[in-house]
């Protein structure tokens, strides 16, 4: 499945107010304030995607939105440990803890770990009772979304309830139909560039193309920079494979065997960094034990 991470996260970049519209209704954009993530939480490095601050007049609470584009059963984990990092960031600034409200963004059903709560006990004592709320976007409504006009949620309008009467070309067209009322060149070409994504992973490549030409999305920021970024993860994953590979013909040429275990656990690492100090310290090494040591020591 390509990585939809940079379409997406930029589609919510540009269009966050349709995103806080969908979660909370009638939201005045004048309550909505986006918050820095890379300062959540304080001197750390910060992996939230969206925090914005909503201070409404019946209630002041951080919305936290995770788009979420691969299967992770760690995802109830992570959650509440984004929870915790902003209040460890809003108790430094001294805002205490406002309410949290969590949504994860789950795009296709093998993406979804059906897990979105966290329980623990002290014996009779209920110590841990954690949510968030799950975002299924084939629960999705398409007619909601056209009749609010959330420009930012056109794209998803294929992945949403299918109505059942209808073909997939028809998905793809109507789509299409929808995203050519928006007026604005630069974003009707992002809308079409991220659906054109999207929709690729449920339909063949073949029915997207058809209705989605290449010239269609070059006016697109996004879709070019969704291009360079897969090309260079295509670049570095070649690199990847290929030091794999030399380690591999440098130790069978130095020692004549290298064990299974020590294959599966070169073929195991994925980062491109280790690597390449492992094949350069080969040289030095005097048996195959020294550089089975070599692998304890960079186990993540």
């Amino acid at each position: 499945m390509a990585n939809i991470d940079i379409p997406i996260k930029r589609l919510m970049q540009t269009r966050i107010e349709d995103w806080i519209e969908f979660l909370i209704p009638n939201c005045d954009k004048d309550w909505v304030k986006e918050m820095d993530t890379t300062k959540v939480p304080a001197k750390k490095e910060s992996r939230l995607d969206k925090l914005i601050l909503i201070d409404a007049p019946e209630e002041r609470f951080i919305l936290n939105i995770e788009p979420q584009g691969y299967l992770d059963y760690k995802m109830p984990a992570r959650m509440l440990r984004y929870r915790s990092d902003i209040w460890e960031y809003t108790i430094e600034l001294g805002m205490g803890t406002p309410s949290i409200k969590q949504a994860v963004v789950y795009f296709y059903k093998s993406h979804d770990n059906k897990q979105y709560s966290l329980e623990d006990n002290w014996g009779d004592e209920n110590t841990l009772h954690y949510s968030y709320r799950a975002i299924k976007v084939w629960e999705m409504k398409r007619e909601y979304i056209i009749e609010k006009k959330l420009l930012g949620l056109y794209p998803l309008i294929p992945l949403t309830d299918k109505i059942e009467s209808e073909s997939d070309e028809e998905v793809i067209e109507n789509t299409i139909i929808a995203i050519k009322t928006v007026e604005n060149p630069a974003l009707q070409a992002d809308l079409l560039a991220v659906m054109s994504i999207l929709a690729g992973e449920k339909f063949s490549s073949e029915l997207v193309k058809k209705f989605v030409r290449r010239e269609m999305l070059m006016n697109s920021p996004l879709f070019n920079e969704w291009v360079e970024e897969e090309r260079k993860e295509a670049v570095e994953r070649a690199q990847i494979e290929t030091t794999k590979k030399n380690i591999l013909s440098l130790l069978s040429e130095k020692f004549d065997f290298v064990p299974k275990d020590i294959r599966e656990s070169v073929s195991s690492i994925e980062d491109l960094a280790v690597l390449d100090e492992l094949h350069k310290k080969i040289i030095k090494l005097d048996t195959i034990e020294a550089f089975q040591n070599l692998l304890e020591k960079v186990k993540p």
